[in-house]
């Protein structure tokens, strides 16, 4: 078994010697496969402390053991005939562990087989049947939100944005495919994402081939024809003037998409009003947690960076893709205090009911002067706060969060 101290000298000495993150990782894996070699027992997750074994896979053993667990039945289990090179036995947490080894890496399959002691055809067969499984077993981890988990999603954009009633954020990105097996050019796949505030991918949508509009993605999405037909975002709206002005449920995107009675995108006009203003900078924060998700989920999932080998099969790679999101989210819900801890919820029912869908400028108007409102307001119930802090204290602090705001926008842009 590799020492967790053994493996931190490594660690140190190499990262000294000015060497990636993928090659120490793959010296942290060749490592601990000819420690197991020698030794002739454990598996690929014998370490001796959290510390040594979050470094490798990414997660806790707690998470990794709950991910163990969805995919155990038939479909992996008819591998257990499947072995190290030196002959011994792939365990089911061997074959989890060469999975994720797998879709976290950026290298080539034979790089990866020789790291874990593992024949390539056995790397390729063991990690299509995980995502099969994944796949078919995970799904609810990357499902829309019934009716309670969307009061708990609107809360907390409320509670971390100000973003009274949003349901999520819908972004776009590309992901290109590597050479297949055939050696045929590169390819790019275009998803769509909808994206809660705990950083959780709620509805996940593959386009065709050639989709590269943002617009045209969500003219084709299940996601469009679902609430072009009152399916969803259907639910309760917040009323948000005294005349009894209401705005419905809805998710917020980018310029790129069209402005819709629920998908509201920033004032881009010039000589912005200051409610106008006060929307686009709730509007751009909230989105910050989209870009957010998806740079997590490109660098923890490094196999959609588009470097590594890709199958040629269309459906394989889809699954691919759905399968990383779906343990995205699986390492969120077990481990990030965000999505785990209950937030305090507005008390909506006294706030909302539900009615017919209003026009799309009208609900973005309405609800920026809403927003400005509730700032004067939170302001005003603030203000012996903010005079003991210095009456420049409440300005310079939005001025802070703001330029905090461009410069994540700016570097998580990147990805």
């Amino acid at each position: 078994m590799l020492s967790m101290s053994r493996h931190m000298h490594a660690k140190e000495v190499i990262q000294g010697n000015g060497m990636s993150s993928t090659q120490l990782s793959h010296i942290a894996w060749r490592q601990m496969s000819a420690t197991l070699s020698c030794s002739k027992a454990g598996t690929l997750t014998s370490f001796d402390d959290a510390q040594g074994f979050e470094s490798l896979f990414k997660m806790t053993r707690k998470t990794f053991s709950y991910i163990s667990s969805l995919v155990m039945g038939p479909s992996m289990e008819d591998m257990n005939n499947y072995t190290f090179v030196d002959g011994r036995v792939l365990s089911l947490e061997d074959r989890v562990a060469i999975s994720l080894r797998r879709l976290q890496s950026s290298e080539p399959t034979e790089s990866i087989a020789s790291s874990v002691g593992v024949n390539e055809s056995i790397i390729l067969l063991v990690t299509e049947r995980f995502v099969d499984t994944v796949w078919e077993r995970a799904d609810h981890h990357s499902s829309g939100p019934d009716c309670s988990e969307k009061d708990e999603i609107k809360s907390k954009f409320d509670k971390i944005h100000n973003m009274h009633n949003c349901c999520g954020v819908i972004c776009t990105t590309h992901i290109p495919f590597g050479p297949n097996c055939n050696h045929e050019k590169n390819d790019i796949a275009v998803i769509q994402f909808i994206v809660d505030a705990t950083k959780r991918f709620r509805n996940i949508w593959l386009g065709p081939a050639g989709s590269m509009n943002k617009s045209s993605l969500l003219k084709n999405s299940e996601i469009f024809k679902e609430c072009a037909k009152g399916g969803w975002l259907n639910g309760n709206k917040l009323k948000v003037a005294l005349d009894g002005s209401e705005v419905g449920e809805y998710i917020i995107g980018d310029a790129g998409y069209p402005l819709l009675p629920w998908l509201l995108t920033p004032y881009q006009e010039e000589g912005l009003s200051d409610s106008m203003a006060e929307f686009n900078r709730r509007h751009s924060a909230a989105t910050t947690c989209a870009l957010k998700a998806l740079a997590r989920l490109k660098d923890t999932w490094k196999c959609l960076q588009g470097e590594t080998w890709w199958p040629a099969n269309l459906e394989t790679r889809s699954k691919i893709i759905y399968a990383c999101c779906m343990l995205h989210n699986i390492v969120i819900e077990m481990e990030d205090d965000a999505a785990m801890l209950s937030t305090k919820r507005r008390n909506y029912s006294k706030e909302v009911r539900q009615i017919a869908k209003e026009d799309a400028a009208r609900a973005r108007d309405m609800l920026s002067q809403y927003f400005l409102a509730s700032r004067s307001s939170e302001s005003g119930e603030e203000g012996d706060e903010a005079a003991s802090s210095g009456s420049g204290g409440e300005s310079k602090k939005q001025e802070k969060q703001a330029r905090t705001t461009d410069e994540e926008i700016s570097v998580l842009t990147r990805y």
